[in-house]
């Protein structure tokens, strides 16, 4: 079963199969038109064919499971955690489902039901680092969110996030989520030299990694290495990050005198 944040990649002649096959319009046609046309990126067209696919069986679980990676991927958020929902009556050993589930609460700004979902696919897939991952993320965000800005972490859940990405890693050596995750933990903890080992692993394995340069950024800026934290942000940049990630990128730069 798929993931969400997943790559997926269809060659044509494989939407060419799945049109001609289309034209049956039996259940299996349109699942895997559906299928064809969600890895091509053509959501509505995804979305048109396995809607017609749960009309068809409402008792399916892959026209569902399918159904709601398509929404997810349109930003059609609670109509994804209703397809992923249904997956789960119908199929409640799910582990992919309830993946698909956490992902979608935690992107609903639910982090305490995203948890939930994720303990859930790893007590049915303990082995899967992906959602310990995720966990892990979660963990994090919900150790950095309470209080006002000025508050400390909790440290319980950044040690929980800890557990989760270490174990992430356990599965999935040099995981470059995963040593982000760390780094990032590492930062909060002020333990800077941790941060830049697991940091700098990460740009090995993830090279075209945003989010690994500006962590590294970070790290460096608190060390105390201007230079370092300089490259890195540089590097950053290049790296065409989201307008909100540049802005604080060059202001940080500014700040510490970058060339």
């Amino acid at each position: 079963m798929r993931k969400l944040c997943l790559f997926g990649v269809v060659l044509l002649m494989a939407l060419a199969l799945a049109a001609c096959q289309k034209k049956g319009a039996g259940l299996d046609g349109l699942l895997e038109s559906g299928a064809a046309h969600l890895d091509a990126g053509e959501y509505a067209e995804a979305i048109t064919d396995l809607k017609a696919a749960v009309e068809m069986d409402p008792g399916s679980s892959e026209a569902y499971f399918l159904l709601g990676q398509a929404y997810n991927r349109t930003g059609d958020l609670l109509k994804a955690q209703e397809a992923f929902s249904t997956v789960l009556a119908l199929d409640p050993g799910n582990a992919a489902a309830h993946h698909n589930l956490g992902v979608t609460y935690f992107q609903l700004q639910d982090p305490r039901s995203a948890v939930d979902e994720f303990q859930a696919a790893l007590d049915v897939d303990p082995d899967d680092p992906e959602t310990h991952y995720q966990l892990g993320a979660t963990y994090l965000v919900l150790a950095l969110s309470g209080g006002d800005a000025m508050s400390s972490p909790d440290l319980q859940l950044l040690e929980q996030a800890v557990a989760e990405f270490e174990a992430a890693l356990d599965l999935r050596e040099n995981m470059p989520e995963a040593l982000i995750g760390l780094g990032n933990i590492y930062i909060q903890q002020a333990d800077y030299a941790a941060a830049i080992e697991v940091l700098q692993q990460a740009v090995e394995g993830a090279p075209e990694s945003p989010e690994a340069y500006y962590a590294l950024g970070e790290a460096y800026a608190r060390s105390g290495d201007t230079a370092g934290a300089c490259e890195a942000y540089d590097r950053f940049l290049t790296l065409d990050p989201p307008q909100t990630w540049r802005v604080q990128g060059e202001q940080t730069m500014e700040s510490l005198g970058c060339p």
